[in-house]
């Protein structure tokens, strides 16, 4: 049975660290007023925008958004893991490690170290079984030589029957181990008791590792186009393996990333487009594994880069793919250029077939995500000088650009693009302001999903649609009807876009904004959050940030399953209509605690007797109350009135 280090343990190793000794001993840091700046070792920059906050005792860049406590920079800058960066530290505070236990570390390092044992036999089978000839010759054909192929690890599952449970039996491993591990798929028929799957078999094996260079999976290529009609066969999910989480080889690639002189990422399609990258010195390469590029992965990347450029398939395809993938990467605020490579090309045979200087060449002729996205829809059109051309164009390269947060790489784009279709800017701009305020209106204005819709599905959560937050109303927005009460809702029946609901995802997306925590803290007693996962979360983002620590991720993979399924949905989506209206994440938080507060003092004005006389001077302060918090008016005097009211709450 494993034991964990306590967070008490944790905040006694901050309290004696000091981290600007810790961070000026790497770097020079300047006293600038309560805090100490200094140039970002994150990321290259000529003018200081990385600070360190000793009272906080967090670090932030405003450049690059690095942030984090000791043991982060110790992570980030050291690379190394966790529990490297606590006993480094505990070492030096000279504080022994109380820990506590962890009742599932010793099932998911069984299957860490299953999966690294089981890699291993698959390399010894590529090299030494005579039924792996056909996965020889493969990677032969494909000009992969010993050298890049014990780097990646490639191996080989043989087609013999019961070969793996052979190996787990003489390995000391049950095959409950092998089924949760998704390495064997258990008998559909009752009377087959025994009749369990090798999903692996025949098949060239590349592991799947983590950003630390753990073995969590595999992909299985085929080899024998007439044993199955799937190409690649990919783990399913497993206790340490999340497909969404993963980009393959980032754990060879993040290194370089960080030391490329732009932190520039090149993420590609296929593992062997990656793999062959990494042979010809392109070792900041990084694919999808086993599912498309979503969000989560524009953030994991988005640690490490500061911008990227895609190398995909030149097909129709895979230029739409693309462009999908820049958009995510845009909303998560990565710059981003696309490759242009010819119909018949993927990176893999440009590189065998031009070498690396004319994949270097591809590289440095990459134009930006808009660039390649109007070049690709105007080859699409017979005369893309037609007004109804432009106008679908344009509108497609608005729809990219809709989620982009920040204002300064959105109106290059749009610059760009204005040249590019021959528009004024300024059109572009109206348009674009346009499809948000659109946009954002139909996510208001849309119904909540009936009952059935509702209920869970038999598929994994990462399978389904996320569900949709409701975004911040424009500011003054917040008038309904004084007269008509809303009913207290059911826990089972309130929707999952509740104000409170809006409120975490502003937390979860700018824990960093002091202005905004300090608003929730001071203005929001915790007994007017109804939902508990919701509290909690709200709870521990005020904590993190009073100590620096990053509460939040902390609760996405140990807070209760309801906690954690409000923090896989948070994570989806940002706040949009923050940079539609230009809010402050301080003003946005400010209507969020308002509407939870209307709501609440509604619901007291509804219980009030209405034949009672001292009911009816309450009944009159709260209707002051409401419009009071409905105005569009600065926080202090829109709250002016919830001083009297916050001692009957606070301490409850």
């Amino acid at each position: 049975m494993a034991r964990r280090v306590t967070a008490e343990t944790l905040e006694e190793i901050r309290q004696r660290i000091d981290i600007v000794d810790l961070i000026g001993s790497r770097i020079t840091l300047k006293r600038s007023g309560s805090t100490f700046k200094a140039r970002c070792p994150f990321h290259k920059e000529k003018t200081p925008s990385f600070h360190v906050n000793p009272v906080r005792r967090t670090y932030h860049c405003f450049g690059c958004g690095a942030h984090g406590d000791i043991f982060k920079f110790l992570m980030e800058s050291d690379g190394m893991t966790f529990m490297d960066a606590v006993r480094t530290l505990a070492e030096r505070a000279m504080v022994p490690l109380d820990t506590q236990v962890d009742y599932e570390a010793a099932s998911r390092k069984a299957l860490y170290t299953l999966h690294d044992e089981l890699a291993a036999f698959y390399q010894r089978c590529l090299r030494d079984h005579s039924s792996a000839g056909d996965a020889r010759r493969y990677l032969a054909s494909r000009k992969l030589d010993s050298v890049i192929v014990e780097r990646f690890g490639i191996g080989y599952a043989p087609r013999i029957a019961r070969t793996l449970e052979r190996w787990a039996a003489k390995h000391g491993y049950d095959i409950e181990q092998l089924v949760t591990a998704g390495l064997l798929v258990p008998p559909r028929e009752i009377d087959r008791a025994d009749d369990y799957y090798d999903r692996f078999r025949g098949r060239l094996m590349f592991p799947i590792r983590d950003a630390t260079g753990r073995v969590v999976g595999f992909s299985g290529r085929i080899l024998d186009p007439k044993a199955s009609p799937a190409k690649y066969v990919n783990s399913p999910e497993t206790p340490i393996f999340q497909k969404g989480r993963i980009l393959y080889a980032l754990d060879l690639a993040r290194a370089s990333i960080v030391r490329h002189p732009r932190r520039e990422a090149i993420v590609c399609e296929g593992q062997i487009d990656v793999i062959r990258c990494h042979a010809c010195g392109f070792d900041t390469a990084v694919a999808a594994q086993g599912t498309a590029f979503t969000e989560e992965h524009a953030r994991l990347l988005k640690r490490y880069a500061d911008s990227v450029v895609l190398v995909y398939d030149g097909d129709a395809a895979g230029r739409k793919a693309a462009v999908r993938t820049g958009q995510l990467l845009l909303a998560a605020g990565l710059p981003v250029r696309a490759a242009l490579l010819a119909e018949d090309q993927d990176p893999d045979s440009l590189l065998r077939d031009q070498g690396p200087e004319g994949f270097q060449q591809l590289i440095d002729q990459a134009e930006s995500i808009t660039a390649f996205q109007i070049a690709t829809l105007q080859a699409q059109e017979p005369d893309p000088t037609t007004i109804d051309a432009i106008a679908r164009i344009s509108g497609q390269v608005l729809e990219l650009l809709v989620d982009c947060p920040k204002a300064v790489l959105r109106s290059h784009l749009l610059q760009e693009a204005a040249v590019r279709l021959g528009l004024p800017v300024s059109a572009l701009e109206e348009d674009l302001e346009k499809a948000i305020s659109r946009r954002q209106a139909a996510v208001i204005n849309a119904p909540p999903p009936a009952p059935a819709e509702r209920a869970v599905p038999a598929h994994p959560a990462d399978d389904l649609p996320p569900d949709v937050m409701e975004p911040l109303p424009p500011r003054g927005a917040l008038q309904a009807s004084a007269a008509t009460a809303v009913p207290k809702p059911s826990a089972a029946a309130r929707p999952r876009h509740s104000p409170a609901f809006s409120l975490c995802a502003l937390l979860l997306h700018h824990a960093e904004d002091a202005e905004a925590v300090d608003l929730v803290r001071t203005w929001l007693p915790p007994v007017l959050i109804e939902e508990e996962p919701a509290r909690i979360i709200i709870s521990a983002a005020i904590e993190g940030h009073e100590l620096g620590e990053d509460r939040l991720s902390k609760l996405a993979t140990e807070g209760t399953e309801e906690v954690q399924r409000w923090i896989a949905q948070l994570a989806r989506r940002d706040v949009p209509l923050l940079y539609a209206q230009n809010l402050t994440p301080a003003d946005a938080a400010a209507d969020m605690v308002a509407r939870i507060w209307i709501d609440h003092l509604r619901r007291e004005r509804q219980s009030l007797d209405n034949e009672d006389a001292e009911q009816e001077t309450r009944r009159f302060t709260l209707t002051r109350l409401i419009k009071a918090l409905e105005q569009n008016v600065p926080w202090p005097k829109r709250s002016a009135g919830l001083v009297t009211e916050l001692p009957k709450y606070m301490g409850t």
